[in-house]
């Protein structure tokens, strides 16, 4: 181009570029016509068949390129092309794919821009990228597989590769082009920062066109068209969507524009759509005061225009809603947001709770001293009761229908929240454990032991204030929550009154029963900073009734932290007994089901403490849990369990069929010495090591899982059984569960006790029994207590069963009676 060209060209087309930006384009220019004349002079060297076909694939990518994706709520638009180009790249090679590219990049440019430079950088950056990424393309694709990498994998990552470079020389050199212009310096974080989503719609791109010329390497390019087809009429369908959706928008947006224009002519229109509108709305001052609200306003909260106006806001919410609205008006008055919506409670002038979506939006007005911001209010109490309904099924133990351990804590939280920001309000917290509940359980059954909870629970409810809330918080524990205390005395009279109550006889199962309870209390104005340490304290408390005879209340004091050392020195007594062998076992008998055999037992671990008694597994085993001497307890199960086996093979052949189940716990399979401790135990009693079953709840599993594995793989190359127990309780994968090298699934014996009252429950236990046959695991129904439980499992032909109605737990002379009858048991 000579001298007056140039110049006619730059005052024509580059009249606002500067030096640099100018002498960037040429330089740009430049190259990319070098690179579109090499990448035709290699096309022309092509047979006419693949030119027919590259202008079949250049035709799609221009099609594409004149019909972009326009994305909703921005100014960008996806070009729909770049599956073409990279199809063009991996199947015809560098120079189809830079005819692809520049035809897009020029189409691309002309929608946007009517200036010829922007259209040739367009088309001459999209050449040049692709050119040097086709380059590395070709070349890393061959180097990769040099050192043996699968073609498909080489290919993919060096489509992917070449892409990425083709993407970054383009974007740089358009964005540098732009920052020239406006006489800075493009940084590599602004780029990466402006261009980062067009690189991963590149990689999107690349990766459907690797595998779209893989399969047309493979079965012929027939297979690629067919995809792109596929993939182009997914495109034209999303582009019809968002096309839609921008056009509701813009609709939207006009009808809102319209709106505004109108409210800004004529401020009577405004009043008129503010005192009639279906919704409450009222006008806030900064400062929180009611200045103005209308009709639909007074309605929803039934206050009339005297009682509203020049009201405080929060007076009109619950307590601590109002606390939550003054966060969110601080955050909107800062300037941090320009509108927010909350849910909240307010307190209608009849007291009535209502429930309402609080929407809040700037009023500026400056005609208006008062102006402050508009509050919305939706009725939607109908809404929050199906979500409460929701919510009282999380939040609410299944069998009593009281709020449990989580709702409880919650509740206190917030309550010992607001007794330590406003000291006149007092709370106390009551903690309550029913007396000689085990041994309701052990004698009767649990069914008998639900039926004397169920109506404890009635019993309390009936005793304390509609605002008072009595949880269950596990087992025979139940705690009240009492607000707004103004005595104790008060506090206290009310414990008498539900000892009172619960002394009262029930009848079940023909035996007169009266659940006599030890009650905790303590008051907030101990100064309770976090509501674990109020439960706390009243657990205390209710420990120091037990310990002063049962069936009386405890109010806390300082001096019961004491007894926290009292769970160190049960720690203590339980390290003794296992060295001097004060624990024992007890053995469960499981019976064949239809023939009533015996084929095994489940070794349980008691404990008897020379001062406190029976000690409840559940406790000391919690115990050594958490102090970490679970090991030694597991080792010592296991080594006397094996023990009474070898003992017991003496009385015959027939006892080397059956199983000796011992639980083992999600620390136990963490721990490196476990393999090797049972592989002793066997050899050294010579026991087969197929007569011992290792049983680990579902729920331990699937927390330890990864830890769980290794140790279970070696046990079962032992030779060693492995169980699940607790099933259906713990949300197992079914995909990891098939790969995890168990024998036997045990069904939880909730499900079991609960089969004569939910038919949900009939169907879990029908749905184990099939995972069970499907997976080839023995499947083993705990906790058969009734004629009825027995009935069922045995007509959903559960192979094996265990429970008070086929055999209470054994002690061991007991257990080697019922070997030697060798004979079955009526079930």
């Amino acid at each position: 181009m000579d001298a007056g060209g140039w110049d006619g060209f730059c005052r024509t087309h580059l009249h606002d570029y500067p030096r640099a930006a100018a002498r960037f384009w040429l330089i740009l220019a430049g190259v990319g016509a070098c690179a579109l004349v090499l990448a035709l002079v290699q096309l022309a060297q092509l047979e006419a068949a693949e030119l027919w076909q590259i202008a079949g694939w250049s035709a799609i990518v221009v099609t594409a390129a004149m019909f972009p994706i326009q994305i909703p709520h921005s100014k960008h638009s996806i070009a729909t092309g770049d599956v073409v180009v990279f199809l063009l790249l991996a199947l015809h090679g560098t120079s189809a794919a830079v005819l692809g590219a520049g035809l897009e990049g020029f189409i691309a440019a002309s929608r946007s821009s009517s200036r010829l430079s922007s259209r040739i950088a367009s088309l001459c950056s999209a050449a040049i990228g692709m050119t040097v990424g086709g380059a590395l393309f070709h070349f890393a694709e061959s180097e990769l597989q040099v050192p043996g990498i699968p073609h498909g994998t080489a290919h993919l990552a060096a489509l992917t590769l070449g892409v990425l470079v083709c993407f970054a020389i383009n974007t740089q050199a358009l964005m540098r082009i732009v920052w020239l212009k406006r006489g800075m310096h493009l940084t590599a974080r602004e780029w990466f920062e402006n261009t980062s989503w067009v690189g991963a719609l590149y990689l999107l791109a690349a990766v459907l066109a690797g595998l779209l010329s893989l399969n047309a390497q493979q079965f012929g390019s027939e297979t690629a068209a067919v995809g792109v087809l596929v993939i182009g009429v997914s495109v034209a369908l999303l582009r019809a969507h968002f096309r839609r959706r921008i056009a509701d928008d813009e609709a939207q947006a006009a009808r809102l524009a319209a709106a505004e224009r109108d409210a800004e002519k004529n401020q009577k229109r405004f009043h008129s759509a503010f005192t009639q509108a279906s919704i409450g709305m009222a006008i806030v001052s900064s400062e929180g005061t009611v200045l103005q609200a209308n009709q639909a306003f007074h309605a929803l909260l039934g206050y009339s225009e005297a009682q509203l106006l020049g009201r405080e806001f929060r007076e009109l919410l619950q307590p601590g809603d109002a606390t939550l609205l003054a966060r969110h008006v601080t955050g909107l008055q800062e300037r941090r947001d320009d509108t927010f919506s909350i849910e909240l409670r307010c307190r209608g002038a009849d007291k009535r709770e209502t429930w309402v979506s609080l929407h809040c939006s700037r009023f500026d007005d400056d005609a208006s001293a008062g102006a402050g911001l508009i509050f919305q209010l939706h009725d939607i109490t109908s809404r929050r009761r199906a979500e409460g309904e929701l919510r009282h099924v999380a939040y609410h133990d299944k069998l009593t229908d009281l709020a449990n351990r989580n709702c409880f804590q919650e509740r206190l939280g917030m309550a010992v929240e607001r007794s330590r920001q406003d000291r006149r309000f007092g709370i106390a917290v009551m903690y309550l454990d029913l007396d000689r509940f085990k041994l309701v359980n052990d004698t009767l059954g649990h069914p008998a032991g639900d039926e004397v909870l169920k109506e404890a629970a009635r019993r309390l409810v009936a005793c304390v204030r509609p605002r008072d809330l009595v949880a269950r918080l596990g087992g025979d524990e139940f705690a009240i929550l009492v607000e707004d205390v103004q005595h104790q005395s008060d506090v206290l009279a009310l414990g008498e009154r539900l000892l009172e109550a619960l002394k009262e006889p029930l009848h079940i199962a023909r035996t007169e029963l009266r659940p006599f309870a030890s009650i905790g209390v303590t008051f907030s104005d101990v100064g309770y900073r976090e509501p674990g340490e109020m439960l706390r304290d009243a657990d205390l408390a209710m420990y120091k009734a037990k310990a002063d005879g049962k069936g009386r209340l405890a109010l806390f004091d300082a001096s019961l932290h004491k007894q926290l050392g009292d769970k160190l020195q049960l720690e203590a007594d339980l390290r003794h007994a296992l060295a001097e062998g004060g624990l024992s076992l007890v053995f469960q008998p499981m019976f064949e089901l239809e023939s009533g055999y015996l084929i095994g037992f489940e070794a349980l671990a008691r404990w008897v403490h020379p001062v406190r008694g029976a000690i409840s597994p559940g406790v000391f085993i919690a115990l050594a849990e958490e102090t970490g001497c679970i090991g030694a307890v597991t080792d010592w199960a296991i080594d006397e369990a094996v023990r009474h086996v070898a003992a017991w093979r003496l009385e015959g052949p027939h006892v080397d069929e059956l199983v000796m189940h011992v639980n083992v716990s999600g620390r136990d399979l963490a721990q490196l010495q476990l393999v090797p401790h049972v592989r002793a135990v066997l050899k050294r009693y010579g026991v087969p090591a197929r007569m011992l079953v290792l049983e680990i709840t579902e729920s331990t599993l699937m927390e330890e899982r990864e830890l769980a594995l290794h140790s279970l793989t070696d046990l079962r190359a032992l030779g060693v059984r492995l169980s699940i127990d607790d099933f259906g309780t713990g949300y197992s994968s079914l995909a990891y569960l098939s790969t995890l090298p168990f024998d036997c699934l045990k069904i939880d014996r909730s499900f079991t006790l609960g089969m004569n009252t939910s038919p949900e429950n009939v169907e879990i236990v029908r749905a184990i029994l099939l995972l069970g046959r499907s997976l080839n695991k023995l499947v083993i129904a705990e906790g058969i207590e009734t004629d009825d439980q027995l009935l069922r499992v045995r007509r959903l032909e559960v192979p094996v069963g265990q429970g008070y109605r086929l055999s209470r737990p054994l002690p061991p002379a007991e257990a080697q009676q019922l070997l030697r009858a060798a004979k079955p048991v009526p079930v």
